[in-house]
């Protein structure tokens, strides 16, 4: 960042090294979005496999208390 925040580094230079930065910066943001959507994804598969399994579970409650009757 110093040679694009530097006063004696030249305007093309210091443009050149902007959009180095910006390039390197934005593949970053990529990476962890991808990262965060797949961390993202695993959650609600886990909702959804315990969401089934409660309502297994309070099927099978339902069902038991039924032949009590």
């Amino acid at each position: 960042m110093q040679r694009v925040t530097s006063a004696k580094t030249p305007a093309p230079d210091r443009i050149k090294w902007s959009r180095i930065a910006i390039a390197a910066g934005q593949a970053c943001n990529a990476v962890l979005r991808d990262v965060e959507i797949d961390e993202l994804k695993q959650q609600i598969n886990e909702l959804k496999q315990l969401t089934l399994a409660k309502l297994s579970e309070d099927k099978d409650s339902d069902a038991d208390e039924d032949q009590r009757d």
